[in-house]
């Protein structure tokens, strides 16, 4: 046989080999999100208003799934151009915009906290003269949680607490700096949402315009237009529910939801699309957002063996997905997952505008079962 046509007959077969691996694949996945679909179908059909969820795997094309309302008592389906309430999420924005200022060299992530604070400030928070950024950035303050505060909790839940009657930094003395250190600063990890308030006032006095204008610029800069920071999107916002009395029946706390929203300073603050915000991760992993040098500080973790949180992600090593990074977020009526898979370059995102935060068992079982059935048709079956 003629080596040319020898070689043609080869590359032809090997390019069907392909493609008919191609189509395995896509029919593959495309059984797998129709199995999805159902899942979130189920949920939605108990005691979650509305779940969406994100997928996208390497370069393979993104799919979105919906399910549920939007607004349950207009009947309103919910669809991918909505809008959810990332709760805690905002942590990794804010973090970005810390590493890309330093970047720009206007902070440094090992300096006092004490260069940026005022003394009467400093003189009030537990072991204030020893806290860098990055004890700020990765939990290692020490700093007592103020949303863990009973007294705010019992006093915002009941109404008698007015969020527009209280600064950020007036939350922080009452309801985090009268509570002693759980460490000394470096030598644990805790979560702690008091760190990134700190955050964020360190930022507003190092820029003129402040932190949220500096980050809101930065999304537009990036082209997140379907994304918000402390301050609702005028149409596709979500209507928002939980279950306060914890009876099993959720009720619309959309009011307080934006309230919250809009009042929280570095540790939550964003709205956005499911595919802006599974986009923006997409776009920090593959350092289209921030440097090499930058990402790899954030994916520092606190513990290397068992990693758990870095510089504003998250970080996690189970079966059967082996590791991921990203960040979730649980509000009273709102509850987000948003990771990414580096073993499988893949993206998940699952939003639901139902809280698990200060409800009854069922429906955060009911949220819970949903997200596990979701990963193990991902990675098992």
């Amino acid at each position: 046989m003629n080596f040319f046509i020898k070689k043609t007959l080869q590359m032809r077969v090997i390019l069907l080999i392909a493609f008919l691996g191609g189509m395995a694949d896509t029919y593959g996945q495309t059984k797998k999100f129709n199995k999805i679909q159902k899942i979130l179908k189920k949920s939605t059909n108990a005691n979650l208003a509305g779940v969406a969820v994100y997928i996208k795997k390497n370069k393979q094309q993104e799919w979105i799934g919906v399910s549920g309302y939007a607004d349950t008592d207009n009947r309103i389906m919910l669809h991918e151009e909505h809008i959810f309430a990332l709760g805690s999420i905002g942590k990794m924005y804010n973090a970005v915009a810390v590493l890309k200022l330093a970047e720009e060299g206007k902070l440094g992530l090992d300096d006092l906290i004490e260069k940026y604070l005022s003394k009467e400030v400093i003189s009030s928070i537990p072991n204030g003269h020893a806290i860098t950024l990055r004890h700020l950035l990765s939990h290692r303050s020490g700093l007592f949680n103020y949303e863990a505060d009973s007294t705010l909790n019992e006093q915002y839940l009941s109404g008698n607490l007015k969020l527009d009657t209280l600064t950020h930094l007036n939350a922080l003395l009452r309801y985090s700096f009268r509570h002693p250190a759980k460490f000394l600063p470096g030598t644990a990890f805790e979560y702690s949402s008091t760190n990134y308030v700190l955050l964020a006032l360190i930022v507003d006095s190092i820029l003129p315009e402040g932190h949220t204008a500096y980050l809101r610029n930065l999304l537009a800069k990036n082209g997140y237009k379907n994304t918000f920071y402390r301050e609702p999107p005028s149409k596709n916002l979500t209507e928002q529910y939980g279950d306060l009395n914890k009876d099993a029946k959720t009720e619309n706390l959309s009011k307080q939801t934006i309230e919250t929203t809009n009042w929280f300073i570095g540790d939550d603050g964003i709205y956005a699309t499911i595919a802006d915000a599974a986009h923006f991760l997409q776009n920090l992993m593959n350092e289209n957002i921030l440097s090499k040098a930058s990402l790899n500080q954030m994916m520092t973790w606190n513990d290397e063996k068992k990693p758990d949180y870095g510089l504003g992600l998250m970080a996690d090593k189970g079966f059967p997905y082996k590791f991921l990074v990203g960040h979730s977020g649980r509000g009273i009526a709102t509850t987000t997952d948003l990771y990414y898979f580096p073993k499988q370059k893949m993206t998940v995102a699952i939003f639901s505008n139902t809280g698990i935060r200060q409800v009854s068992p069922l429906i955060k079982k009911h949220y819970l079962k949903m997200r596990n059935k979701i990963v193990k048709k991902l990675f098992l079956f």
